[in-house]
């Protein structure tokens, strides 16, 4: 059985643009406590003159007051009155275009931060700012500038890089961006999110080395980060999978409630095949988040890989309580159910599926075959042609009609279905391979040989393709070297009791009887149950006159199949000639 691979979900996306933009602050809209708590200055406000100056306080207070209340209109409102009492203040004004970002309101924030810069052109904070602000507006040339002023004017400011590389990034300018980076961690080597940026960098300009040293030193740094194992992690998968592993495991023994990690793990080792490991990881993530519909899914999908059908049946039937993707987990179950003999079980699960739903053709195939299983042939094939009916297109609907067609006798409806799958998909070897087969029960033996000559212009390996071939040609007692040579190709990419007992066959055709007998009586030992098998037997001893023999395989081929009246024969003509 094929379950569908497990969707891997974790993937990192090696990026400097989440941290970084935590950074900036240019995503205004995560600061609604950011002018109330005046984080563009450590200073309290002090108005500068004189006489205005309890005016411009009140208006301040009253602006921080409306604030904290999330009255954003009305606290604008009354800081724009304390600048007008205290036009000269550049604290007032950084407020108020941070007041203005916070809003989403960037074109007013850059009105008011260039008639800042204007009236005074070295105020670092007002730079910066106006870099967030363009950095907002993704207009990163802009944000650049202003951010290298700003560095000129606080070479000290250990965030202004990181702001700078963020904008240079999205710019896909990296190499300028690294530059930063390493300059920064040179006059501050203990900056994490300047180091793990680093890495990230590194990463998107392939310098998987580099990368992997940024990693390491910030684990030596801080050895519980777990988002560093993460994407550490990542890259040791790609570079050396049992480092990975390591990596993941010690951090595991050390963190056990690193869910992240540990579902990290999962995925490796499922991606490395190790499927009973990956459902252990899996069962501890759900013991610690029993209630994770998603990893609950994830184990009974693995259960269903390792063809544990009882726990993936509980597994499914579990998540059915809840109302949330039913479809996709019925269908499952029906899996489940199926492989355990419970047809009608899986029936009464499937059922119910809407013809709207997205997986409706798969269950409905799935449904076909469940009812072909419990002896209902007639709902199988109604099934897969109402789903013709209903414009459903593709190769394997028309090869399982087909065969409930053959399967039920009704060869020429099966051959009009196969004539017209094949002229829909004429390079669709299953379908030929069924329609030979056809042709060869309806006794139109000429089109069944040249159905299977098709075939192996498509695929000159098709085994059974060349073992009918191979079959035919013995029979008829055509081009038997032709045959052989087919009969041992099939033979050797597929080992098969049927296939031996053809090449047998063919040896015997060729008078090669000793060859012949080897072959065949090794067919016997695969298949002591099959009628043509014994009947080849009886032939083959009869003509190295193996007389007992001969007549013992004819009589085990009777006691298979009573009906076989040339078998009749063969054994009447034993006893007149007198053996």
């Amino acid at each position: 059985m094929k379950i569908e691979s497990i969707l891997r979900v974790k993937k990192i996306v090696f990026s400097l643009l989440p941290i970084l933009m935590i950074v900036s602050g240019c995503v205004a809209v995560n600061q609604p406590e950011l002018p109330v708590q005046e984080k563009a200055s450590s200073v309290k406000y002090h108005s500068q003159l004189v006489d205005p100056a309890a005016k411009a306080l009140f208006s301040f207070s009253k602006f921080r007051m409306l604030g904290a209340e999330n009255h954003w209109e009305e606290a604008i409102a009354a800081l724009e009155q304390a600048i007008s009492f205290d036009p000269q203040s550049d604290y007032l004004q950084l407020i108020l275009a941070r007041a203005y970002l916070h809003r989403q309101q960037p074109e007013q924030a850059v009105a008011v931060l260039e008639a800042l810069l204007a009236r005074d052109p070295e105020n670092a904070t007002g730079h910066e700012l106006l870099g967030e602000v363009f950095s907002f507006q993704q207009k990163y040339v802009l944000a650049i500038n202003h951010f290298r002023r700003a560095l000129q004017l606080d070479p000290d400011n250990a965030v202004l890089p990181l702001r700078l590389a963020m904008a240079l990034t999205r710019l896909e300018r990296q190499e300028e961006a690294i530059v930063v980076l390493e300059t920064l961690l040179e006059q501050h080597p203990e900056g994490d999110l300047a180091r793990l940026n680093l890495a990230r960098l590194y990463l998107l300009e392939k310098q998987t080395d580099k990368a992997a040293a940024a990693y390491q030193q910030l684990l030596t740094q801080q050895p519980a980060q777990g988002q560093v194992i993460l994407e550490f992690g990542e890259l040791l998968e790609q570079e050396d999978s049992t480092a990975a592993f390591e990596l993941y495991q010690s951090f595991i023994d050390q963190n056990p409630r690193e869910v992240a990690v540990r579902q990290q793990l999962a995925q490796y080792l499922l991606e490395q095949n190790q499927l009973d490991d990956a459902l252990v990881q899996l069962k501890v993530i759900q013991q610690q988040f029993p209630d994770n519909l998603k990893i609950i899914n994830q184990i009974g999908l693995v259960q269903l890989e390792l063809e544990q059908w009882v726990e993936a049946e509980n597994t499914f039937r579990l998540l059915l309580e809840s109302k949330d993707d039913q479809e996709n987990r019925r269908y499952y179950l029906s899996l489940a159910l199926s492989e355990q003999g419970k047809f009608l079980e899986a029936i009464a699960v499937l059922e119910p599926l809407s013809s709207a739903s997205p997986i409706y053709t798969e269950a409905a195939l799935q449904l076909a075959y469940l009812y072909k299983q419990a002896d209902q042939n007639d709902q199988a094939i109604s099934i897969l042609q109402q789903l013709l009916a209903q414009g459903v297109e593709r190769p394997d609907l028309y090869y399982y009609l087909v065969v409930f067609l053959d399967d039920s006798g009704d060869y020429e409806q099966a051959v009009d279905v196969a004539l017209i799958g094949d002229k829909k998909y004429p390079e669709d070897v299953r379908l030929l391979y069924q329609l030979g087969v056809l042709y060869e029960k309806m006794e139109q033996h000429q089109l069944a040989m040249r159905t299977m000559e098709k075939i192996l212009l498509l695929d000159d390996s098709h085994p059974d393709a060349l073992n009918f071939l191979a079959y035919g040609q013995a029979e008829n007692e055509i081009d038997l070297d032709l045959a052989l040579s087919r009969a041992q190709k099939a033979l050797a990419i597929k080992p098969s009791g049927y296939i031996v007992d053809t090449l047998g066959w063919v040896l015997f055709k060729m008078g090669r009887y000793s060859e012949s007998r080897e072959q065949l009586e090794r067919a016997f030992e695969l298949h002591p149950d099959d009628a043509v098998i014994q009947e080849h037997l009886g032939d083959l001893y009869r003509a190295m006159n193996l007389w007992e023999k001969a007549e013992s395989a004819y009589r085990q081929a009777l006691k298979i199949d009573p009906h076989a009246t040339q078998v009749k024969e063969k054994l009447e003509q034993l006893s007149l000639e007198g053996h």
